[in-house]
């Protein structure tokens, strides 16, 4: 297709005269069919250079996406401009999936937006390998690196699974891929070191400055900074859920607009202040980084770490959420010694105790030949991070004791769409006895089903049952609700001894962390440096600033901020050791081991805390003032 042929595509679907810089770079090396990498910053417009090609090519185009809400926003906009595209992920119905595949089989769609799970699944790659592919794009491509800062091990197996569908041409793109991180998708999707695109991450419309004050001192800087004229709307990012209620209920009694913004509000809570934010009704959102992925808002004046990233790429792509319409903005960060600190106990406390692990490790091989495991019942019960359990789960793969073998749900809940005999009657007819009574229970419960249960624990009977209860749900008779993921595992070695395995899992775990705390470090000596912090920034993705920004705070400084200030902690009293035993002698399940106790006593939000709400509980977070190695040595005493 000729270049006044693009044009034409560019401006009659998606209203542009002309590309961002990178974007012409990368759909020139798509439409010329050669394996590209894009890493354009946030804001870069990454999702155009699969958009056009896609409208060019003959063929369907494949997105492969984690972020589902950006899969809908991307189908509910390009649909509105008559491009022909779908999504099938976890939300999809029954109906919107087979009305889907009907549209790739009839040659119909232009661009398909999966999630790497549903891609995987053997009906849909035997439907996409009868299809003509045009273009595979792999959006959020850091994610295959067990060292990036979003490992997803379903990225894992894209690689083998995107050469057997035979695409055209393959295009990885990603806002925040280190050297280390890029060369890894490089390799993997055998694209050439020429054609890896990457645009400067240095942005001169924005000001990175970098205060060091107190604990008690933080407050009064955040708010200086947001009265200031021409400083919002603005983000403020904090790490924990009850900083960012607090941070929202300070600014308004100061008379400055603000909402809260976390994971732990109901979806339809989220929803209503992030629309709120974005139409401008209230100028201050206070946030965990759950805010901003896929949030397209130009006039954000200021963002505020008023806890530091934790890592120079989350630094870099939430800075990057300021300044979209090119005007000047301010990237403000908030620190101390205290922060430090913090952040190193949380990555420290994310580390899987030895029972943990072995208990993970038992769970799935005492299984026998096959095993079913739920992700959320391991990483809640055991109380490891879900991140952890993937890099471990990752590792038993690639090593060659566990093979992938599908996924089911473990709850159902069957809704006949008439209730009346003659029509459940008119149903079942047709099933052989037994599937027919087990239809006929399902029907005539009011509550969900466990369908592993049901199914005598036999993995393929289950898998039978859901191909009829699907067949029924075609058939316009039955609305299903299935819910709580299964993975499906085939174990292909036994460990002859599991202390062994223990062993090398834990001192994976051990690489994470010392690899989490690397970068924890690299931000921190950024920050404190007298070097340019542009600079720094966008040195950390292997590129040159050809000199000083200007606008930074290091910039406008002569000396570096040296020590920073960090708050005197109070030993543990008396009063609070009795409080911790009365806390033990409770004897909850939920806090059986040092480890568990220790991150309760530091008030944080892990998997199981979350699972039993602990939380909630009037000790939550009592010790927090202390470091968690600290808390952990409390706890081991007890």
């Amino acid at each position: 297709m000729s270049d006044l042929q693009t044009g034409e595509v560019l401006k009659r679907y998606f209203g542009h005269e002309s590309l961002k810089p990178g974007q012409s770079e990368v759909i020139e090396r798509v439409m010329n069919l050669s394996n590209t990498l894009a890493v354009l910053p946030t804001g870069g417009g990454k999702s155009l250079c699969y958009q056009l090609p896609a409208m060019c090519m003959q063929g369907l185009s494949i997105v492969i996406s984690p972020l589902i809400a950006l899969m809908r926003d991307q189908v509910e906009s390009l649909t509105k401009k008559g491009v022909p595209c779908a999504r099938i992920d976890s939300t999809s119905s029954a109906e919107e999936f087979e009305q889907t595949m009907a549209s790739i089989d009839s040659g119909e769609l232009k661009l398909l937006y999966l999630s790497p799970e549903r891609l995987a699944e053997p009906v849909m790659l035997r439907l996409l390998k009868e299809s003509s592919i045009a273009l595979i794009a792999i959006d959020e491509a850091h994610c295959i690196s067990e060292w990036g800062h979003s490992f997803r091990p379903s990225y894992i197996r894209l690689p083998k699974l995107v050469r057997a569908l035979k695409p055209q041409v393959i295009l990885a793109l990603t806002a925040t891929a280190s050297k280390d991180t890029a060369k890894g998708i490089r390799k993997v999707f055998k694209i050439l070191k020429k054609d890896h695109v990457q645009t400067s991450f240095f942005r001169e419309n924005l000001a990175f400055e970098v205060i060091a004050c107190p604990k008690e001192e933080k407050q009064q800087a955040l708010r200086e900074e947001l009265q200031a004229a021409g400083r919002t709307p603005a983000i403020v990012y904090a790490t924990r859920r009850g900083d960012v209620e607090e941070l929202a209920a300070m600014l308004t009694a100061s008379g400055i607009n603000a909402r809260a913004y976390h994971a732990g509000m109901p979806a339809a809570a989220r929803a209503e202040v992030q629309d709120g934010f974005l139409s401008h009704r209230f100028p201050v959102i206070c946030a965990t980084i759950a805010f901003g992925m896929g949030v397209d808002m130009p006039d954000v004046r200021s963002v505020v770490h008023y806890h530091p990233p934790k890592s120079p790429e989350g630094w870099i792509q939430e800075s990057g959420r300021a300044g979209r319409d090119g005007k000047a903005s301010r990237c403000q960060l908030i620190i101390n010694g205290d922060d430090r600190n913090a952040l190193r106990s949380l990555v420290v406390a994310k580390q899987p105790g030895s029972k943990a692990t072995e208990a993970i490790l038992q769970n799935l091989f005492a299984q026998g030949k096959r095993a079913i495991i739920s992700r959320y019942n391991l990483s809640t019960l055991n109380d490891v991070p879900v991140e952890l359990l993937d890099v471990l789960l990752a590792r038993l793969e690639s090593d060659g004791w566990i093979v992938p073998d599908g996924g089911s749900w473990m709850w159902c809940h069957l809704v006949p769409l008439r209730w009346d005999a003659a029509a459940r009657e008119r149903i079942l007819n047709g099933f052989p006895k037994q599937a027919r009574d087990m239809l006929a229970d399902l029907m005539a419960s009011k509550q969900r089903v466990n369908l592993l249960e049901l199914a005598g624990d036999d993995v393929a009977k289950m898998n039978r049952l859901l191909d009829v209860l699907r067949e029924l749900e075609a058939g316009g008779e039955v609305r299903l609700k299935l819910s709580h993921s299964l993975i499906h595992y085939r174990i292909k070695r036994q460990p002859e001894k599991l202390s062994d395995l223990i062993d090398e899992m834990m001192a994976a775990f051990e690489q994470h962390s010392s690899h989490d705390l690397a970068r924890v470090d690299a931000v921190f000596e950024m920050a404190t440096s007298r070097r340019c912090l542009a600079a720094s920034l966008v040195g950390y993705f292997g590129e040159t600033l050809g000199g000083r920004c200007g606008r930074c705070s290091a910039c406008g400084s002569s000396s570096p901020l040296g020590e920073l200030p960090v708050s005197e902690v109070e030993e543990l009293s008396l009063e609070e050791l009795e409080r911790i035993q009365a806390v033990v002698a409770e004897k909850r399940p939920a806090l059986s081991s040092p480890e568990r106790l220790a991150r309760f006593l530091c008030g944080i939000y892990s998997p199981a805390m979350m699972r039993f709400r602990l939380y909630g509980h009037k000790q939550w977070g009592m010790l927090d003032r202390l470091a968690y190695d600290d808390v952990l040595a409390i706890a081991r005493a007890q």
